[in-house]
């Protein structure tokens, strides 16, 4: 005799939760489409406000605020990484480079909320040619 026809109430029970994966998927398709997509921005470090929880950074000649949470789950605080490895926003020191991963804040558009920020690793002599051409720019307007 086959296991089969031994147990036919595993088969039954197999596609009873293969359709309640399916329906658990597509009650949560929705609401990932509804998410909005995180924006990339970098600059040059400027401030970090402990109280405030905010950073500023310096993009194109002008200061942008990102809101943050330095507290928290992995999955609602903001990640901070230098050099590929997990930091503190102590640890930042202005004029490094740094590339934020933000999204609007839904309650009001006008604000940032940084998801994750990178502060890689520059050579000296990349710096100073960053350096000089902000430099060159900010002289000719």
């Amino acid at each position: 005799m086959l296991q089969w026809e031994k147990a036919p109430h595993r088969g039954v029970r197999f596609v009873a939760f293969a359709a309640a994966v399916l329906v658990a998927f597509a009650i949560a398709s929705p609401v990932r489409a509804e998410e909005t997509k995180s924006e990339r921005s970098n600059g040059k470090f400027v401030s970090y406000d402990a109280a405030a929880q905010s950073i500023v950074v310096k993009e194109g000649g002008k200061d942008q605020a990102y809101q943050v949470k330095a507290e928290g789950s992995v999955l609602t605080r903001t990640t901070l990484t230098m050099n590929g490895r997990v930091a503190r926003f102590d640890d930042l020191k202005p004029g490094m480079i740094a590339i934020v991963y933000w999204k609007p804040d839904a309650a009001d558009a006008a604000k940032r909320l940084a998801r994750k920020i990178d502060v890689p690793k520059i050579p000296k002599e990349f710096m100073d040619e960053i350096d000089a051409a902000e430099k060159e720019k900010a002289d000719s307007q």
